[in-house]
Order: C-alpha cells, then structure tokens, then sequence
C-alpha cells in the first residue's frame, strides 16, 4: 500500500456509558486501494457503520489509526476532502433541492475549496427540472440523489455511503445503483459502501469486505472480477452470479464464526 490509498490498523472500538459496555469492533486491518469501490457486508450490529464513522472522523477509536491518503480523518474533515451519504438524506426541509445541494459550497466558499457548480451536480444526478422543488416534494429516491450531489459538491477525495438505498424500493434502488455506478466511473473517487445486500455489493464494488458479528472483525476480502464500465446487463450476467455465489460461501463461512445470514438481505 501507499500514502495514495486508505489504510486501517488495528482498529478496535467499544461503546461505554455506566454499566453499558459494548465492543463494536476489534482489530480491524483494513487496505482499501486509491479509486477503488468496496463494499462493508456483514449482519446488523457488525460494525459497519461504526467504522465508515471512524473514516469519517465521528468517532474515535480506543486504539489502532486510520490513514486516508497519508492523512488523517481530522486533517481530511479540515480539508473538506471527506463526503458522507448517511442512510436517511438529512436534507434541510427550508430549502429547495439547488439550495440543499450548494450549500456545502456556499459555506466553503471562502476557504477556496474547490468545488462543482450546482448545475453540472443537478445535472449529474438528474434532477435539472426539480431544483426549486423543497424535500417533503420528493420521492425518496430523489432525496438521495440530492444526499449524493451534495456529497460529491466538493469534490471529495473519498465518498463513505452508510446504506444509501436501504429504504427503497428494489425498481428505484436498482436505477440508483447504475447512477451511482455512472457518477463513481466519471469521477473515479474511492468509495466506502456500506450495505446488507449481496447483490448490490457485487453489482457495484471492486471489492468486498465481509464482516463478522460483534465485535465486528474482518472475516474476509474478495475481490469483484467483473469487467468495467458496468452497463444493466451485468444484473443478469451468468458472471455476476457466479461471484454472489463467491460472496455468500463466504458469508457462510462467517456464519460458523457467529454471522447468522438470515439478517443479510437478498435483492
């Protein structure tokens, strides 16, 4: 690895409060390649989230050290250099999907960080006929494609996306994944997902990482040998299969370690 690419080590975490005293994760070591699109798998209460959190510098780790590009999380979030999609888009309710969508920008623009323009993100996701439509007049799909506008504004250098499209329906999440699918191959920025569904890691990801159950450790890496650009043929290519059959031996395996694959969702 290099100072081009995200490298985790021995990462463990615990969540302490009173008598409350729960490990999240444990001796996380983690590479994830520059420009590269991986995939976090593994049942609820793994520790997903709470890893893409400590890549994102909201939580701190009781021990091991995270660096992103040679940098880390804290001195990435001063850079502006860090986007985050979260499950649910958080969109301001007061402002219209233009104004949701540049006002990253707007509150960086002083600091000289550089950054898209609000036509070229609209038009990136979509969404050039609803820009003067406010949130509680979107679909839920269009909310998170506003989420994700606002995430690239600043051209970050690393995306983190906690379950984006979990509260979809498959139709809109699958159009979403080949629009997240184009954005990422136009832009090549290194990628973090999060999700519960084989398929959806497979379909978008160089590589995926299968988490076992709390505390959450690595229990496997493989990588997505399927070509790219990926067009919507790739949902059906014998291939793509092929490789979910790959994701889902490993799941079992893990499953023996404590994973129960019940809570991991098929498409």
């Amino acid at each position: 690895m290099t100072s081009d690419d995200i490298e985790i080590r021995h990462l463990t975490k615990r969540y302490r409060g009173g008598a409350y005293d729960r490990p999240a994760l444990q001796d996380i070591d983690l590479e994830i390649p520059h420009r590269r699109f991986v995939s976090l798998i593994g049942p609820s209460g793994c520790g997903k989230s709470t890893l893409l959190r400590v890549m994102a510098g909201l939580t701190v780790p009781d021990h091991g050290r995270v660096s992103l590009f040679g940098r880390t999380p804290r001195e990435m979030c001063r850079r502006k250099a860090i986007g985050l999609v979260p499950q649910t888009p958080a969109l301001l309710p007061w402002l219209n999907v233009r104004q949701n969508i540049a006002l990253p920008t707007l509150v960086n623009r002083r600091r000289g960080t550089s950054h898209e323009s609000t036509d070229d993100l609209l038009r990136a996701v979509g969404l050039e006929d609803s820009a003067h439509r406010y949130p509680h007049q979107l679909s839920g799909g269009m909310s998170q494609r506003v989420a994700i506008a606002r995430a690239l504004g600043l051209r970050p250098d690393v995306l983190l996306m906690d379950e984006p499209f979990s509260a979809l329906d498959e139709f809109t999440r699958e159009a979403l994944r080949m629009q997240l699918l184009e954005l990422w191959q136009r832009r090549a920025t290194t990628v973090v997902f999060v999700t519960h569904s084989v398929h959806e890691a497979v379909v978008l990801s160089d590589r995926i990482v299968v988490m076992s159950a709390r505390p959450g450790r690595i229990h496997d890496v493989l990588d997505v040998d399927l070509p790219r650009p990926r067009e919507r043929e790739v949902v059906s290519d014998s291939r793509t299969h092929e490789v979910e059959g790959r994701v889902r031996a490993s799941l079992r395996s893990a499953w023996s370690s404590g994973i129960n694959p019940t809570e991991l969702v098929a498409p």
